[in-house]
């Protein structure tokens, strides 16, 4: 196995691919990144048995040169961090087991593992594909993979819940004490829906964020597939059936009130402050006679904050009076697009709804909180 390559094109390839390598493992050749040299391209392969990510150089770019093909395993943190520090063009070929590199003056070996124990997720066969673009995609991950489960007794809801149908893609995440939903227009697809985990879609957003280009997905019972270019990126799908979420949606309240999107934001990053030390970091929510929203938090250790913001609009009957989790709000506020906020009231004790105005495709739902 024998290669040159510039120093750029390695150091991104490595970078990209060892990404999905999480913990220590005991065998060495679980900790590595592999490298398989070919005829007319270079592939590159990072995975932990549940999300694999493979780069794909065809020769002559990136001074990709290749003199003998052949594959081997090179452990990922170490390799990256040494190619990070290497002068310029790179020129690595397999000597007696180990992995000579070469840059300007410097002169290093790194120890090479075989590729036989090395884990993978089959490329299997795939029916059809979705098509759809890019930033529509990282937007919607970006939009609802803050309120999934970080933990907890249901692994289902540590991941997006995607539906695809027609020409549109509806997505929803839940801890069960928030929602958040988006739905984006597909260019082209076939129906399927999946649960995808939360570290495949963290991944997905850094790998695809600059890309221009549309997307390829592609969706089996187990797997997940999304390519561009020279990047692929396959996981293995959540089990589990995903709750139905479509009665938490509903436009019905007993208030509506419409609110500029950047003052209700920094209002309630300001209350926030004062519900640090609560465990759910409590803040107040009211509707007071004059048609202003009254925030409010109270510490005993602190002090209290309290403001009234005008609204733009108020309508329904009965007054608002809840408390809910600040920083489930303000993480709702900051995902959602938007320059007005229609907040949808039904009671105490029951869901606050989020949705930026004039716009049903995105929607927020916060349970409240005991005072």
């Amino acid at each position: 196995m024998e290669l040159r390559i510039h120093k750029s094109t390695l150091e991104e390839a490595v970078s990209e691919t060892a990404a999905v390598l999480g913990k220590k493992s005991l065998l060495p050749v679980l900790n590595g990144i592999k490298m398989e040299v070919r005829e007319k391209e270079l592939v590159f392969v990072g995975c932990d048995g549940e999300l694999m990510i493979k780069k794909v150089i065809p020769v002559h770019k990136g001074g990709f040169e290749s003199v003998e093909t052949g594959a081997c395993v090179l452990p990922a943190d170490f390799f990256q961090d040494l190619v990070k520090k290497m002068p310029g063009p790179v020129h690595m070929k397999i000597v007696n087991g180990r992995m000579m590199m070469e840059s300007g003056g410097v002169k290093t070996s790194l120890s090479a593992l075989s590729t036989e124990e090395y884990l993978s997720i089959p490329d299997v066969e795939w029916d059809g594909s979705i098509s759809m673009n890019s930033m529509d995609l990282v937007e919607l991950v970006r939009q609802t993979l803050f309120a999934a489960a970080k933990e907890g007794s249901r692994p289902v809801l540590t991941g997006i819940h995607l539906e695809f149908s027609g020409n549109q893609v509806q997505a929803i995440a839940t801890d069960s004490y928030r929602l958040a939903f988006v739905k984006k227009r597909l260019n082209s697809g076939t129906d399927h829906s999946c649960t995808v985990p939360m570290k495949t879609l963290r991944e997905l957003m850094k790998l695809f964020k600059n890309t221009k280009e549309c997307l390829k997905i592609h969706i089996t019972d187990q797997l997940f597939k999304v390519e561009s270019g020279e990047l692929t990126l396959i996981s293995k799908l959540l089990d589990g059936a995903f709750p139905n979420m479509e009665a938490l949606l509903s436009k019905s309240s007993k208030a509506e009130l419409v609110i500029d999107k950047n003052r209700l934001m920094y209002s309630v990053d300001r209350a926030g402050l004062f519900a640090k030390d609560s465990g759910n970091h409590q803040i107040k929510l009211r509707l007071t006679k004059e048609k202003n929203l009254n925030i409010s938090s109270f510490s005993p250790q602190v002090g209290m904050i309290e403001e009234n913001i005008p609204l733009i609009k108020a309508s329904g009957e009965g007054a608002m009076d809840v408390y809910v989790d600040s920083v489930f709000l303000l993480e709702a506020l900051r995902a959602t697009k938007g320059e007005d906020i229609q907040l949808f009231y039904n009671g105490t004790m029951s869901p606050l709804i989020l949705r930026s105005r004039g716009d049903d495709e995105q929607v927020h739902v916060i349970s409240p909180v005991r005072a």
